[in-house]
């Protein structure tokens, strides 16, 4: 696990779990002072993980008292998931470019598909972010 996601999952105080579970990932929260959980199902590829971690940082990154109606109302779903997959969308992009790759250069079609997003837009409008400094 890279450095960026375990201060990430410490600036959130957040715990990861493996566990056998259905879904790839949620979030558990608890009262205070207790950590908050993030639950990751056991035996996804290291890619898969990382992106299921991010997943769940985005929602603790952007979602706020709004998650509490998250099961029942169709429309804070939609934002809180959008908001979630735009935090993975930035974070893998960011990782991209750390790593040294050349923007310019980049086949945002290839890097959303292994991203895992269908938002081409996003993809190219974070590639730019980088391409504009």
């Amino acid at each position: 696990m890279s450095d960026r996601i375990k201060d990430l999952l410490n600036e959130h105080h957040l715990k990861l779990v493996y566990k056998d579970i259905e879904s790839e990932g949620y979030i558990v929260h608890m009262p205070d002072p207790c950590p908050d959980f993030v639950f990751v199902k056991d035996g996804l590829s290291d890619e898969e993980t990382e992106r299921v971690i991010l997943h769940e940082l985005g929602h603790a990154e952007a979602d706020d008292d709004t998650q509490k109606d998250y099961k029942d109302n169709p429309i804070t779903r939609i934002c809180c998931e959008s908001g979630a997959k735009n935090f993975v969308v930035h974070e893998q992009i960011k990782k991209y470019v750390d790593l040294g790759n050349d923007i310019t250069s980049a086949n945002w079609l290839n890097l959303a598909k292994y991203i895992g997003t269908d938002n081409y837009y996003l993809v190219q409008e974070e590639l730019l972010k980088y391409g504009l400094e």
